[in-house]
């Protein structure tokens, strides 16, 4: 089955699963959507789920990057990454959350702002904020102050910096935990008022560049047309995962699968497996024919519709 990985170049999650793209070296189909909605070729595949990116592999679609590294891992035979368990897992969790809220909200001080804004029209910029502010409606993606963002980091920086004693963060070889960790760091170094905040840490440097090494592999282009063309072209896979169903939800149930922090938008589908690691749902629409939609179990809440 072809991979094709709907992103835009600019988003910070997006660069996580290019690089472990690069680094498992899978061959993709590089699929670039828009920064903001709508996105009328992606969300058939997605059911509704509007964060970025989403991996798809033939009609099994993968949402939250969390998630998107198992199915990878898995495809790739390679168990390698989640080799670490508690430890690499726990770490990947807080660097795509708490330290996902520092490197953004550095990165939207008006200071560092105004570099890539400046790139867009007033009415680009209008739409960016306007959909963004959609987004996090009723939710906050940024719970602290700048100068709270910046104690963060150095705090941060200073103990990883510390702590770089090996390779690679939890040993010879990268775990989940050192994409993971990456991608938030790259955002920051990514904007030219941020970048030099990891000057003062030659480890975390030293340490970036050898996952930065590992590229984004074998790329090429397509777009949301041929997606959605290969999804209805093809079988979605079964996971077969042993699920662990809570009390009143059973396998083939109509459910809901919504994220519990921002975006909550539910993707509706007869549910097929939940695991400790993943909720996968069926869906099927005249665009893409069957589809299997994969969801990670934590940060995700699970209802049985209506």
């Amino acid at each position: 089955m072809d991979i094709y990985l709907h992103h835009y170049p600019a988003s910070l999650f997006s660069e996580k699963i290019r690089v472990l793209l690069g680094y498992l070296g899978l061959p993709w189909h590089s699929v670039v959507t828009s920064s903001i909605m709508p996105r009328p070729l992606l969300m058939p595949l997605t059911g509704g789920y509007r964060k970025t990116p989403n991996l798809q592999i033939g009609a099994n679609v993968y949402s939250d990057t969390a998630v998107i590294a198992r199915g990878l891992a898995r495809h790739a035979g390679d168990s390698s990454l989640f080799s670490a368990g508690f430890n690499g897992d726990r770490i990947a969790e807080w660097a795509d959350t708490q330290l996902f809220r520092v490197t953004v909200t550095l990165n939207f001080r008006p200071e560092a702002l105004g570099d890539m804004m400046s790139q867009l029209s007033a009415a680009e910029v209008n739409a960016f904020m306007a959909d963004r502010a959609e987004l996090s409606e009723g939710a906050s993606i940024t719970t602290f102050t700048p100068d709270a963002a910046l104690g963060y980091l150095a705090h941060y920086a200073t103990a990883l910096d510390a702590s770089l004693t090996k390779d690679f963060l939890l040993g010879a070889t990268p775990t989940v935990a050192d994409f993971s960790l990456y991608h938030c760091l790259w955002f920051v170094a990514a904007n030219p008022v941020n970048a030099p905040l990891l000057e003062p840490y030659p480890r975390i440097r030293a340490w970036m560049e050898r996952i930065a090494a590992f590229g984004h592999g074998e790329v090429s282009e397509a777009d949301g047309e041929q997606a959605l063309a290969h999804a209805r072209d093809s079988e979605p896979l079964d996971p077969a995962l042993n699920s662990t169903l809570p009390e009143g939800i059973a396998i083939d149930d109509a459910v809901t699968v919504t994220p519990v922090d921002y975006g909550k938008i539910p993707v509706s589908g007869q549910l097929v497996a939940w695991s400790p690691n993943e909720i996968v749902v069926s869906r099927e629409t005249k665009q893409t024919g069957r589809l299997m939609n994969h969801f990670p179990s934590a940060g995700f809440e699970v209802a049985r519709s209506p």
